[in-house]
This record gives C-alpha cells, structure tokens and sequence, in this order.
C-alpha cells in the first residue's frame, strides 16, 4: 500500500484501523490519540532516512527544472506537472533514462496527454550524485512520496546517454492498471470516460457467452408463449 498512499493517508489509515474492536467483549477504554505530523514519516518503501544535504543539492539543481515543470512542479506550457505524478513516484529507472537521454512525443500525466513538440532535452552533462539529488528531490517534494534515487542507480544506466530520446511507451508503465497489457479487440463499451480505468479489471466476455445467453433467453421467451397460449385455450 505504500507505492499508492502518502504518509498522511497511512496515519489516517492507523489510526482508524486502532480504533476498531472485534466484539464481544468489553470495548476498551478510549484514549486520547497522539497526532503524528506526516513530515516525521520516512519516505515510503525505504529503510532509510532521507538525507537533508541530498535534498538541498536537489532543489538547487531543481532551478533549471522548475523553468519548464514549474517552481511547485505545477507543469507550465514547455512540461508536463510534476506534483502527483505517477511517473515521478513510479520506477526510478523511468526518471532515470529520461534524465539521460530525455524525452520526446505523448505522455499521460493524471489522466491528461502532454505533447510538446520540442520534447525534453537530455541532462546527461550533471554527475550521478547530482541527477540522483534532484531525482530525490522530486520524488519527495509537491506532495510525491517515493524511495530516494542512489547515485549508483544512475551510473548503472550511464550506458543509455547518447541514445534518441526515450519515449513513454519504451519506458515501465507507472499506472496499476495498465490497458495497454489487455487484449485488442476489447469492445468500446468497455471504457468509462466518466470514470477512466474504473472498469480496467474486466476482460472482454467469450463469444461463446453471448450465444448461451441468447439461447438461454430463447427458451424462456418461448416457455412463456406456449404457457400464455395453454391459458388461452382453457
């Protein structure tokens, strides 16, 4: 649950769960509960505190960022948001190759499509510690909360710079559900624009299915006039 849920939503989460009693025995006297401010919480799904030096060198190398994903990572007209996004709290190694070889054509970013013809240019030029810095620091700022990038992740993929730049389908989908695994020739009727991905674990039904249904139907559409018609002639 920690890939999906903030610090905030865990505690909510606790604490709620803390206040429940299985029954059937005398409910235990409440107590007052310890507010825990979200901020203490490490960064979910690492064993490791974050280190306060890693994120200052993250956010000044942030500056140059911000001029196209925005101070607040808000997204401007030359980038896509950066706050919430599942690319950023998503595998390391997405941010990693864009870092390097850059991006260019569509994105999705929480549930919209970004395509800036200029695409992101690689930034290949900074040293491992520093993409890992400010990688970190995007993973933990603006609301996102994910593991800390280490500078030996990015040297592991120090082989892709000078590469074309990198596009969303070449890279590890971020989203739980992801269409793109399901069959073709699943029917429109499948997708809710008012609510996307709200039916993603469906399958399409078996042909087969139809026409037992349809038989099934048959017969008791025809049980039902022969049973009118016996009435009829009683």
């Amino acid at each position: 649950m920690g890939e999906y849920l903030s610090p905030g939503e865990i505690r909510d989460l606790i604490a709620w769960l803390c206040s429940l009693n299985q029954g059937g025995g005398k409910t235990a006297e409440t107590k007052t509960p310890t507010i825990l401010d979200p901020s203490t919480l490490t960064a979910l799904n690492s064993s490791q505190k974050l280190d306060p030096a890693l994120l200052k060198t993250g956010r000044q190398q942030f500056l140059l960022c911000g001029a196209c994903h925005g101070q607040n990572g808000e997204g401007t007209a030359a980038g896509p948001p950066l706050a919430g996004s599942e690319w950023v709290n998503g595998p390391e190694e997405n941010l990693i190759r864009i870092q390097l070889r850059g991006l260019q054509g569509p994105i999705k970013v929480k549930g919209q499509e970004y395509h800036f013809p200029a695409g992101m240019a690689a930034l290949a030029y900074q040293n491992d510690e520093q993409i890992a810095a400010v990688l970190t620091y995007i993973r933990n700022s603006f609301g996102n909360s994910a593991p800390p990038v280490t500078a030996a992740s990015v040297a592991a993929l120090r082989s892709e710079v000078g590469k074309p730049p990198v596009t969303a389908a070449e890279l590890v989908s971020p989203f739980p559900s992801d269409t793109a695994s399901y069959p073709e020739d699943v029917p429109a009727s499948y997708s809710d624009v008012s609510s996307p991905g709200k039916y993603d674990q469906l399958k399409p039904e078996s042909p087969a299915y139809k026409w037992i249904n349809l038989a099934v139907s048959s017969i008791l559409l025809l049980g039902f006039i022969v049973k009118l018609a016996l009435r009829k002639t009683k």
